[in-house]
């Protein structure tokens, strides 16, 4: 069985800026026989990623928001997790696959948009779908 978990956690950075604190939201994937073994896998990997990356470095605490049994994927696909946040848009950072190396098993694709016409090597992030204009 596959295994989705949708994580939450908080930073509490001590260097510059003094005291800066933040939030972040990440997602795992699994297989694993059970429920149980697919979160000792994910406590497993988390404890990999905080010895050898730099991405947990002030993180005290990992909270557990939901994990998703997948027994099939649905012709039309799914959505996972959803998660809306008043206000507007931070400073933060987005990456995928951190710790996997380069193999056929899992690969990330970036949406990006259009090139941009007055700075043909900068490109200029556009939106994936829009709803209303």
């Amino acid at each position: 069985m596959i295994y989705m978990g949708h994580f939450s956690f908080e930073s509490h950075w001590v260097v510059p800026p003094p005291s800066a604190a933040s939030h972040g939201y990440f997602t795992c994937m699994a297989e694993a026989e059970s429920v149980e073994k697919a979160l000792d896998k994910f406590q497993g990997l988390l404890r990999r990623l905080a010895r050898t990356s730099t991405i947990f470095t002030e993180v005290a605490e990992v909270y557990l928001d939901s994990c998703i049994e997948i027994k099939s994927i649905r012709t039309n696909g799914f959505l996972a997790h959803y998660k809306e946040m008043r206000g507007e848009c931070k400073e933060a950072i987005s990456t995928s696959l951190v710790g996997v190396g380069t193999n056929s098993h899992v690969v990330a694709y970036q949406f990006t948009g259009e090139q941009c016409e007055d700075h043909a090597d900068d490109s200029v992030n556009q939106p994936f779908l829009i709803f209303r204009e």
